[in-house]
C-alpha cells in the first residue's frame, strides 16, 4: 500500500541575492558570473520513486522517515575533481507529484563561486551524517580539504571516517544515483553508459537568481546510501514429520560491512550490463539495468534507467575486518528485532561481490532465532535432528556408549571384583560442559555403588572422558533457542534461477555452470534496495549457536534452498524461505 508522504521533498527557488548590472560573461565557458565573480544555477534534485511488475523494477515507497532531509551538500567538480562545496538551503515546499521510484523533485537556485573550466559535474548528498563539512564553499573530511581530489579519493576519505556511523542517525544519507543511458530489462543494453557525477551546462549558469530560476542547469537523482531488511514469518511447527511446535523470537543481520562509499560505483559496467542467465523461462533477461524510466536529463535528450549493480570496497577481496557476524554466538533478545510482520526494518552498507568471493563469509545474511520445547533446554545426539534428549537422558546414554567402548569394556573386565558384575549406567555421574552449542563430557566419575564393584584400590579409567567425548556427539539447545541463517540473495531465483532444471545443471565441482553471466550478482545487497524475506516455513530443527561463516559457496548441490527477494524504491526485494 503506498504511503501518504508527510514531508514534500522539494526545495523552492530562493533568490540569494540582488541583480548585477555589472555581468560579466565568460566567453570560454558561456557562464554569466557577476561582478563579485558569482553566478546561479538551479538544480532539479531527485528523491528515489517509479511503478512497474518487473522483478528488478518493483518498487515501494517505504516510510516518510526514509524520504526526511535534514541537511543538504552541493558539491562541485571541476576537470574531475572536486572543486567547490555550499550547503543548500532547506526550505520545503510542495512541489512536484509523486510517484514510486523518484517520490518527488526537489528544486533549488543555489549561488556559486566562478569556476573557469567548462568541465563542471555536480553531486548531491543528502543527510551527510556528520561525514564532512562545508566551510567557506571548501568541502572538508575530518578537518581536511578535498578541493583537488576525485570521487574515488572522496570516497575513500570518507569511508575512513565511517566507524559506527551507520549513515541512517541524522536522516538517511543520499547521494548521486548510478544511472544508465539505455533500457534493460527484455532489452540488451549495450549501448548504455553510465551516469553519476552530473554535467553542469556552462551556459546555464547565470549572474541573477532569476535568470536561473526559470533555466534549470541539471536534473539530479539520488538514491539512499544504505540496503534495507524487512521480515516475515510466523509460529508453527516444523513441516520435516517431526512436527515440533516452535516460536518465532526475532531476527537481526549478521556478517555486514563495515565499510562503505559516499557514491556508489559501477567502474566494470561495460563488463557485465549485457549479461544474462541461459534460464529459458526469464523473459526480461538483462538483470543489471531495469527497464522502467527513471527519468531524462535536463535537455530531454537522454533517458535514464536504474543499474541494479555496484562494486563495493570488499567486491574481490574482504580483508580481516571487512565485515561484523556474530557466528558462534547466542543471540541476546535485545538484539533481536522481534517485530516479524515485515513493518520494521533494519538497514545496513551495501555488501557486492564477484562471483569468485561470493561465498558465506564475505556475505550479509539474516539470523532468525526461534524456540523449540516450551523454551526448556534440549540436546541433540550425533546431529540427530528428529529427536530431542533431555539432560537425563543424554547423561545415561553418555554411559552407556562408554561401557561399550572397546578399551574400556576391556578394562572393567579386567578390575571388576568378579566376572558375574557388570558396570551400568546408573554407576556413573556423567556432567556435561554447559554452555550452549557443541557439548562435551566435562567429567565423569563413579557412584559409590559402581566403585563398590571394582576391585580393591582401583579407580576409574584414567582417559575415561576423552573415550566418552570419541563416542558421542552433542548439541545442547539452550533455552530451546535454534538459529537459522538466511542468506540474502540480491537477483536470486527472478534473475539467477539456480536448480537441478537450469539448462546446465548444477553439479559437484561446477556449482556455477555458466560462471558470471548467469549468476554474477545472485547473492548480495545493493544500496536503496529493500530485502523483504518471508519465512515460509521451519522444515527442522536449526542450529544451537549461530552458524560460522565459511569459505564456502552459499549454494551447495546436496542443500538447494528456496529463497526469493523482491525489491521497493527502494527498489524492492521479496524472498521467501524454507528454514
Amino acid at each position: 500500500m503506498k504511503k501518504t508522504k508527510i514531508l514534500a521533498l522539494a526545495f523552492a527557488a530562493l533568490a540569494l541575492g540582488a541583480c548585477s548590472n555589472e555581468d560579466v560573461v565568460d566567453s570560454q565557458s558561456g557562464a554569466q558570473w557577476n561582478a563579485e565573480g558569482q553566478g546561479y544555477i538551479n538544480l532539479a534534485i531527485n528523491l528515489p520513486t517509479q511503478p512497474t511488475s518487473r522483478a528488478n523494477d518493483n518498487f515501494d515507497d517505504g516510510t516518510p522517515e526514509e524520504y526526511d532531509v535534514k541537511d543538504a551538500t552541493l558539491i562541485l567538480f571541476a576537470d574531475d575533481v572536486v572543486n567547490s562545496a555550499y550547503s543548500l538551503n532547506l526550505n520545503f515546499s510542495p512541489e512536484g507529484t509523486s510517484t514510486d521510484n523518484i517520490t518527488t523533485t526537489a528544486k533549488i537556485t543555489q549561488q556559486i563561486n566562478k569556476i573557469s573550466s567548462t568541465d563542471i559535474e555536480a553531486l548531491v548528498v543528502l543527510n551527510n551524517n556528520g561525514m564532512f563539512t562545508v566551510e567557506n564553499a571548501d568541502l572538508k573530511v575530518n578537518g581536511a580539504s578535498m578541493k583537488g581530489k576525485s570521487l574515488g579519493e572522496l570516497n575513500g576519505a570518507v569511508n575512513a571516517q565511517i566507524g559506527n556511523n551507520t549513515w541512517t542517525g541524522n536522516g538517511f544519507l543520499m547521494s548521486n544515483a548510478v544511472l544508465a543511458t539505455a533500457q534493460g530489462g527484455a532489452t540488451d543494453p549495450a549501448a548504455a553508459t553510465t551516469v553519476t557525477l552530473v554535467p553542469i551546462d556552462a551556459t546555464k549558469i547565470y549572474s541573477t537568481a532569476t535568470e536561473a530560476n526559470l533555466k534549470p542547469a541539471a536534473n539530479i537523482y539520488v538514491e539512499r546510501a544504505v540496503s534495507k531488511v524487512t521480515l516475515i514469518a510466523s509460529d508453527g511447527t516444523t513441516t520435516d514429520g517431526t512436527q515440533f511446535a516452535y516460536t518465532i523470537d526475532g531476527w537481526t543481520l549478521d556478517n555486514t560491512n563495515n565499510s562503505s562509499k559516499l557514491v556508489r560505483t559501477a567502474d566494470n559496467f561495460n563488463t557485465w550490463k549485457s549479461y544474462f542467465s541461459n534460464a529459458a523461462t526469464l523473459t526480461d533477461k538483462y538483470r543489471f539495468v531495469g527497464s522502467a524510466l527513471v527519468g531524462q536529463n535536463i535537455a530531454g535528450t537522454e533517458n535514464y534507467y536504474r543499474v541494479y549493480w555496484g562494486e563495493d570496497y570488499n567486491y574481490t577481496d574482504a580483508t580481516a575486518g571487512s565485515f561484523t557476524t556474530v557466528g558462534g554466538q547466542t543471540v541476546a533478545d535485545a538484539s533481536l528485532n522481534t517485530n516479524v510482520d515485515g513493518t520494521v526494518a533494519r538497514y545496513c552498507f551495501e555488501n557486492t561481490s564477484n562471483l569468485a568471493e561470493m561465498l558465506e563469509e564475505n556475505m550479509t545474511r539474516v539470523i532468525v532465532k526461534a524456540t523449540f520445547n516450551n523454551g526448556a533446554d534440549f540436546y541433540l545426539v550425533d546431529k540427530d535432528k528428529n529427536n530431542m534428549w533431555t539432560l537425563a537422558q543424554v547423561q545415561q546414554e553418555v554411559a552407556a556408549r562408554l561401557i561399550n567402548e572397546p578399551s574400556f569394556n576391556a578394562w572393567a573386565k579386567q578390575n571388576l571384583k568378579d566376572n558375574k558384575t557388570t558396570l551400568t549406567e546408573s554407576d556413573f555421574t556423567v556432567t556435561l560442559s554447559t554452555a550452549a552449542g557443541v557439548c562435551t563430557v566435562a567429567s565423569i566419575a563413579l557412584t559409590e555403588e559402581g566403585q563398590a564393584k571394582l576391585k580393591e584400590g582401583v579407580s576409574l579409567k584414567d582417559n575415561a572422558v576423552a573415550l566418552a567425548n570419541g563416542e558421542i556427539t552433542i548439541a545442547k539447545y539452550a533455552n530451546g533457542e535454534s538459529y537459522y541463517s538466511v542468506w540474502v540473495n540480491h537477483f536470486g531465483k527472478y534473475g539467477t534461477p539456480w536448480d537441478v532444471n537450469e539448462t546446465t545443471a548444477p553439479a559437484e565441482g561446477n556449482i556455477y555452470p555458466g560462471g558470471d553471466a548467469n549468476y554474477l550478482g545472485r547473492w548480495g545487497m545493493l544500496r536503496n534496495n529493500w530485502y523483504e524475506i518471508n519465512v515460509n516455513s521451519i522444515m527442522g530443527i536449526g542450529d544451537p549457536t549461530v552458524a560460522e561463516v565459511t569459505g564456502e559457496t552459499i549454494d551447495k548441490k546436496d542443500s538447494y534452498i528456496a529463497v526469493s527477494i523482491n525489491i521497493l524504491s527502494w527498489a524492492k526485494r521479496v524472498q521467501d524461505a524454507d528454514l
